[in-house]
């Protein structure tokens, strides 16, 4: 099967060159170029309907301890309309509650990417309003680092997915949205504490970079504006596939002091296996600006892009919570695969 991506193919494993083992999806990429980034981003990510974090008891108006929702709902749940309209969000969720005087209500979830509608009956606390007895989200917000923009204006970002806090599942999202942003704050990265960047995300229209249209496991993915074109690099950088991968020296480029810089690294170990896919690539970070600055790898780094012999391979992911100075990173043909 042949794209504008590249082909996939079967290949048969054998032993001995003999006797058959199993049978291997080979995907091969189409060489091309891409602006890598390392600029940070913030991100806003809408939920479709509203996201149930779960679900928990509170004092009835007879002063008996009630949950209408236990059994009913549980985390995970998406609920998308009540009485079968369309939720705009949390406060639509909360109000339409604290409305239904005692009545019945169809909730039409979705669990596990299937739709369903339950049956419940709001009960009065004991200050006299409807409740249900769930918490609820509708958002995620937070701050990442740009990895790459194609010559389309698409771009990806962080290298994994955007997880919700409370139920580690990753975020359905009916809409997104890219902000300019700038690194306030660094809390350097320490044994069992990894450490965070934390960024200033003002919610205005003309600080916006892009539409996010997906999250996924490789990352977020969507367009720029003209704005967010200026984040990545003025000259394209060919990629470097799996296989083209070495251990040792190699660098990373992020921005954490407010300039955009390389940093050395070194590539400790390469993990070609296609179930690994945010963990493909280990690291270590060597280079003593870095480890002054942040302690290594925190929060707020994910996305920023890794370069070996001039080429573009991957992006970091993930911190090794003992030990600061050392992470994973994706390789940079799966999030391309995206």
């Amino acid at each position: 099967m042949t794209s504008d991506t590249g082909t996939s193919y079967e290949m048969q494993l054998r032993f001995l060159g003999i006797i058959p083992l199993k049978t291997v999806q080979m995907q091969t990429v189409a060489e091309q170029e891409v602006f890598v980034s390392g600029k940070p981003i913030g991100i806003y990510l809408k939920t479709p309907g509203v996201l149930v974090i779960d679900t928990g008891m509170f004092t009835g108006s007879s002063g008996e301890s009630v949950c209408p929702a236990e059994g009913i709902l549980q985390s995970g749940d998406y609920v998308m309309q009540i009485n079968h309209t369309d939720l705009e969000g949390k406060k639509d969720f909360v109000n339409r509650i604290k409305n239904s005087n005692g009545e019945q209500m169809i909730l039409t979830i979705q669990r596990n990417g299937e739709m369903s509608e339950v049956r419940l009956t709001p009960l009065q606390c004991e200050e006299g309003v409807y409740k249900i007895g769930v918490w609820v989200r509708d958002n995620s917000q937070g701050v990442g680092t740009m990895t790459y923009i194609d010559s389309q204006g698409n771009f990806g970002a962080l290298g994994h997915g955007i997880n919700d806090v409370d139920t580690s599942n990753l975020m359905k999202m009916n809409d997104g949205t890219l902000y300019q942003t700038e690194i306030i704050s660094i809390q350097k990265g320490t044994a069992g504490h990894p450490g965070e960047m934390t960024g200033m995300i003002v919610y205005s229209d003309d600080r916006i970079l892009g539409d996010i249209t997906s999250n996924s496991v490789r990352g977020i993915f969507g367009k720029c504006n003209d704005k967010a074109l200026a984040l990545g690099t003025e000259e394209a950088m060919p990629i470097g596939l799996k296989q083209e991968i070495r251990k040792g020296p190699a660098q990373i480029l992020c921005t954490v002091d407010g300039t955009t810089r390389y940093y050395d690294i070194e590539i400790t170990d390469i993990h070609l296996d296609h179930d690994n896919v945010n963990r493909g690539i280990e690291l270590k970070v060597t280079d003593s600006d870095l480890i002054a600055l942040t302690g290594g790898i925190v929060q707020g780094m994910s996305g920023a892009p890794i370069i070996q012999n001039g080429k573009f391979v991957g992006a970091v992911t993930h911190v090794l919570v003992q030990d600061s100075t050392r992470g994973y990173g994706i390789f940079i043909e799966n999030m391309l695969e995206q």
